[in-house]
């Protein structure tokens, strides 16, 4: 079995390279519990950012808001249940070698106090 170096949020079994990314604007828009913010105060920015590690970006609250979206940014934590994330691949292929081998990556995790326990309807 080949080593990975995969981090949280990453899949490198394949040729595809799958990294799932959250929006910011839909943790302000759903109210998420764990979003907090601060004010800079050398330039009065207000930032957002996940106090469960959902994602590690502090991120300029003005910019999320802004009509169109700030866009995803990497997910460097495990995603609750709640959480609206996608799955961006950075290569497209076709052929054995770009088949997914990790289905429940596109799932939620069912670990932890707040997990739930998925079931994978999609077909084989």
């Amino acid at each position: 079995m080949p080593v990975t170096h995969e981090k949280t949020g990453e899949c490198r079994q394949c040729r595809s390279f799958c990294d799932k990314m959250v929006e910011p604007r839909g943790c302000v828009e759903m109210r998420c519990r764990y979003l907090y913010s601060f004010v800079d105060m050398l330039t009065g920015s207000q930032y957002v950012g996940c106090m469960q590690d959902v994602f590690a970006a502090k991120v300029d609250l003005e910019a999320v808001l802004q009509p169109g979206g700030f866009g995803g940014v990497k997910m460097t934590g495990d995603a609750l249940p709640h959480c609206q994330f996608s799955v961006e691949q950075a290569y497209e292929g076709e052929g054995e070698s770009y088949d997914c081998v990790n289905r429940r990556f596109f799932d939620c995790s069912d670990a932890g106090p707040e997990g739930i326990k998925a079931f994978d309807l999609r077909d084989v």
